[in-house]
């Protein structure tokens, strides 16, 4: 069996300070003015170093009354948040994929920057926005043509952001055009 890493306060601390993120899941810090406690890599404002508790897992957190931190979710296994965003996006586009998309509305509905989504969506699914969407078209366009009479004029007309009343292509950088 391996044994724990053992981690000096000194240590710990220079990683709180430091947002270092390759300390996370290796000790929690809570802070005993807020009774709050975090991830070392939380970018939270950095405490009084005399305010500050180190425990060795996130259950001894709260077992002794801190309460997990609502910006790096401690007591989340993993947490990461562009990942949850990109699922979001996702599922936005998966739930309507034949309706016109302005990313820029899409942004704001999630409170980030359009390139900032654009940013996130491709680092995780290799692909833009646009780009999945186009995908999740043509691979419902292709099972609807296998599996169903309808003809392909009708299929085409099903997947055409074209078809809404205002009309309109969505480009890579948001803009209805």
């Amino acid at each position: 069996m391996k044994k724990p890493i053992r981690i000096s306060d000194n240590e710990k601390w220079q990683a709180v300070i430091s947002c270092d993120r390759s300390y996370d899941g290796m000790f929690f810090y809570g802070v005993k003015t807020t009774g709050i406690f975090c991830r070392p890599s939380c970018k939270s404002k950095t405490p009084v170093r005399g305010n500050v508790i180190f425990f060795d897992n996130a259950a001894k957190a709260m077992e002794i009354g801190f309460r997990p931190c609502k910006k790096c979710c401690p007591d989340k296994g993993v947490f990461e948040p562009g990942f949850e965003l990109m699922k979001e996006i996702k599922d936005i586009f998966d739930a309507d994929y034949s309706q016109k998309f302005d990313l820029s509305q899409i942004s704001k509905q999630l409170g980030v920057g359009t390139n900032h989504l654009i940013k996130i969506f491709q680092q995780y699914n290799g692909l833009t926005p646009i780009q999945y969407i186009v995908k999740v078209r043509l691979d419902k366009a292709s099972e609807l043509l296998n599996q169903t009479d309808i003809n392909i004029l009708e299929i085409a007309y099903m997947m055409s952001p074209l078809t809404n009343s205002d009309g309109g292509i969505l480009t890579d950088n948001g803009v209805v055009a």
